[in-house]
């Protein structure tokens, strides 16, 4: 008798083993043995894997992972978030967590949302706040974004998207890329397409495309709501001993 088929809800709880630290480790490994690691700035050849993080609510999770990677001798790029709700890319803790993954050897690049100026944002005025996102992030760590990615980029037209080259940073949407790599995310904490496993296993690719967001890996099974709310959790947490701390050190009242 044929098996009746996985639901797609026990198909993503099975799923939901890939997100864990020591998976992780594993999947890099296994991109390992059939690909080469490039950045933005070395794209093209084959066989070789472009590994992106769109930091879309915390970086302290992507610290954890740009770690892994250094451990397993991988470079990846970053893409900061300064319209984020979830962190202040300029407060000390956040900031510190940017520049230890630069020191680590990854690439820093520019997620851009869109939605944050409105619907009406085309053409130049477009261009004009992709620059100053780029250049708070030039200015902030020291170098400037190799690439830009973006964010809930619905609302633009798609021809916004598809130069190769926008504001000096590659565009990871660009129309060579999406044309000479595939693509692979774990957007909302699933295998929106393909199962990456699957993907690096079969590496039927010649190029490969990897996004990932670092709030989706954990150290434990978890579903992704549960992954979201750690980082949020984990955040405020952090804020509050910062306050305790603070009124501490300054001999300041702290009535519970």
């Amino acid at each position: 008798m044929d098996r009746a088929p996985m639901s797609s809800d026990r198909q993503h709880e099975l799923e939901f083993r890939d997100f864990t630290e020591a998976s992780y480790r594993d999947l890099l490994r296994l991109a390992k043995a059939s690909y080469r690691y490039v950045d933005f700035s070395t794209v093209g050849a084959s066989r070789t894997i472009l590994w992106r993080h769109d930091c879309d609510a915390s970086m302290h999770r992507a610290l954890k992972l740009a770690a892994i990677e250094a451990e397993e001798g991988v470079k990846a790029t970053y893409f900061l978030f300064p319209r984020c709700l979830y962190y202040n890319l300029m407060s000390a803790d956040v900031a510190q967590c940017v520049r230890r993954i630069k020191s680590l050897g990854h690439d820093i690049a520019l997620h851009f949302d869109p939605t944050y100026y409105g619907e009406t944002l085309r053409g130049q005025a477009l261009l004009q706040a992709i620059t100053r996102e780029r250049d708070l992030i030039a200015g902030e760590f020291g170098s400037p974004p190799v690439a830009i990615s973006f964010h809930l980029f619905g609302i633009l037209d798609p021809s916004e998207l598809e130069d190769d080259i926008i504001a000096g940073m590659v565009n990871a949407y660009g129309r060579a890329l999406r044309a000479s790599y595939g693509y692979v995310s774990d957007s909302n904490g699933v295998w929106r397409h393909r199962r990456l496993k699957t993907v690096l296993e079969q590496a039927t690719d010649d190029r490969l495309q990897v996004l990932t967001h670092p709030e989706w890996w954990t150290p434990e099974v978890m579903p992704p709501r549960a992954r979201l709310q750690r980082a949020i959790d984990g955040y405020a947490s952090a804020m509050g001993r910062w306050y305790d701390e603070i009124t501490a050190t300054h001999d300041r009242p702290n009535i519970r």
